[in-house]
């Protein structure tokens, strides 16, 4: 369920459903991630949840004594597969993660800013590690422009946190992903947060939807 004050990149807690209907197939993502056929055919005949928990902590050690930001994560199906349970750290600070599904991988998040275009949408501000495109001049899709709902984003034509940066390394086999999420309204369904992402070792670029 969302929060009570509001739905934001900042403030996504509660457990988002996967929305298979607004996502692309993840099936070729997962092949080349080194997942077997058949957990793949048990994934695409599940619903997956993502259960979020953002908060803080504070830091003495940090020299701006500000408050450590981290998000939880903690993936499931429907029928019981569960993920392991996550806290990444949103400073960009490396930390090494051991999956039941994806094995031992390398993670970094954090927060980014977002530019307002001329037609009101708003860019990631990022330069992507994962140059993978499906033509030679288009741009990545973890900085396509996107509509934000006017409460999250003000008048500012540059805005602070707009969005949520991930970069994931496997440890043993050679792929990374890269991904960006995303907090926007939707009115069929009220919310949704999308995660765009880009898979180097396979030019695979997808999208998933998860909505409260």
């Amino acid at each position: 369920m969302p929060p009570q004050n509001g739905q934001n990149i900042t403030n996504l807690s509660g457990t988002w459903v996967m929305d298979n209907g607004l996502s692309n197939n993840l099936d070729a993502v997962f092949k080349l991630q080194g997942i077997s056929w058949i957990i793949r055919k048990v994934i695409s005949a599940s619903t997956a949840t993502l259960k979020i928990t953002q908060g803080s902590d504070e830091d003495d050690d940090s020299p701006s004594c500000a408050p450590t930001e981290w998000m939880k994560l903690e993936p499931a199906l429907a029928g019981g597969l569960e993920g392991t349970p996550e806290k990444r750290l949103l400073t960009w600070a490396k930390f090494e993660h051991n999956d039941n599904l994806f094995g031992r991988v390398i993670i970094r998040s954090h927060y980014v800013s977002g530019q307002r275009t001329e037609d009101g949408r708003v860019r990631p501000l990022i330069e992507p590690f994962t140059k993978v495109v499906s033509k030679p001049d288009s741009e990545s899709i973890l900085t396509e422009a996107v509509v934000l709902a006017p409460e999250a984003t003000g008048t500012e034509v540059k805005m602070d946190k707009a969005f949520i940066h991930d970069f994931i390394r496997s440890v043993y086999h050679g792929w990374t992903a890269e991904q960006v999420r995303i907090s926007k309204p939707f009115l069929a369904i009220g919310h949704l947060l999308t995660e765009r992402l880009d898979l180097d070792g396979g030019n695979s670029r997808r999208g998933t939807a998860f909505d409260t």
